[in-house]
């Protein structure tokens, strides 16, 4: 207490104060993982303390990824993430406080509120030697999107001493077909009075996919220098692979014709521009059907949608023809397309003019035929 007693001293009668805050060998090293996301107390005391007498504070962290700043950020003028830095680092950080250099870095993971915000805080670090990884696909950026969770520091987040606009989005094609490309343009300019750098990033939305995918992902980044006043046209080229994912049920990367949202931003939380591209998939991407397959298969299905499409039409027509109480077979569609087609067909058992399980056995010699 008597440290942070003569720093508060010290910086009230300062013109700035900066607080250089590591985290200590027993909090982060190699060889173990943090039991946390938190400062020391000593060190959130300190910042807190000399925060308090001295506004124009600048706290320059030291650390190897994110840490909690919730507790103490509001009091502080700046904050620069230094990371581990080599026998060069105290000249950078000189550089950078003193304007010699716009910092122009961009965060690659987001920084969190707390510890059980993160995706793998119920999983890790497991039991018995084992570790589920249960986030699966969303990871970082997806699973807080996925969630909607408020996090400090989105991914590729960054701020330096000027600003940027991004204006006039265009795109090579309003349809993509097959393996082909896409090229994404726009116009950015330094708004501000320095010179310095941002980070273009493109995200891609998948509007409708037969799997779960993740609200946005990352396909393509680039990162342009910039005058006072300066305007560039920015092009960022995205291939096949960026709208492709891998279907575990053909064991393949697929292409699924449909809409995708192209998003343009400097942040996953601060997009800028959007526009929209239609994708016309060259792929025959048709499952093998069978006894167990769902409604939603064979709805999805080109072949398996046109022959169950037709015998459902017979069976809504004799439907609407009584009277009943039971669930219209076009209302239950929806609630239904996940169940096997067989179960769906038995709720209307009456209406059939075989079993149901008979009935799946029609369906599928129709698709042979």
């Amino acid at each position: 207490q008597s440290l942070i007693d003569e720093a508060v001293k010290i910086a009230a009668q300062a013109e700035v104060a900066l607080l250089y805050i590591a985290l200590p060998p027993f909090k982060e090293s190699e060889g173990y993982d943090r039991p946390d996301i938190d400062l020391t107390e000593q060190e959130v005391a300190l910042i807190k303390a000399v925060t308090a007498v001295q506004p124009r504070s600048v706290v320059i962290l030291n650390n190897g990824s994110a840490v909690a700043m919730r507790e103490w950020i509001e009091g502080t003028a700046a904050v620069l993430e230094a990371w581990m830095m080599g026998q060069a680092g105290g000249g950078a950080i000189a550089d950078v406080l003193f304007g010699k250099v716009n910092p122009s870095g961009r965060l690659a993971e987001t920084f969190p509120l707390r510890l059980s915000d993160t995706p793998a805080y119920l999983n890790f670090p497991g039991e018995n030697g084992e570790v589920r990884y249960g986030e699966g696909l969303f990871i970082g950026y997806r699973y807080y999107d996925a969630r909607q969770i408020e996090v400090l520091f989105p991914f590729g987040y960054g701020l330096s001493y000027t600003t940027f606009d991004y204006s006039n989005l265009r795109v090579s094609s309003p349809t993509v077909k097959g393996g082909n490309s896409l090229t994404v343009t726009l116009d950015v300019k330094n708004t501000g009075a320095v010179a310095g750098k941002t980070v273009v990033q493109v995200y891609v939305h998948d509007q409708a996919a037969a799997l779960v995918r993740p609200v946005k992902e990352l396909k393509g980044f680039a990162k342009v220098a910039l005058k006072p006043g300066e305007t560039k046209t920015v092009s960022i080229e995205l291939d096949a692979r960026a709208f492709a994912y891998y279907n575990p049920k053909f064991q393949r990367w697929v292409l699924e014709s449909g809409a995708f949202d192209i998003l343009v931003g400097a942040s996953a939380a601060d997009i800028r521009l959007q526009t929209t591209i239609q994708l016309e998939s060259d792929q025959d991407l048709r499952a093998e059907l069978h006894h167990f397959s769902t409604l939603r298969e064979w709805v999805d299905d080109a072949k398996g949608g046109a022959v169950l499409g037709e015998a459902l039409g017979q069976m809504m027509a004799e439907v609407s023809m009584e009277t009943t109480d039971e669930v219209p077979i076009a209302q239950a569609i929806e609630w239904a397309k996940d169940l096997p087609l067989g179960v769906v067909l038995a709720f209307w058992g009456g209406h059939l003019p075989i079993p149901p399980e008979d009935m799946v056995d029609v369906l599928l010699a129709q698709l042979k035929a």
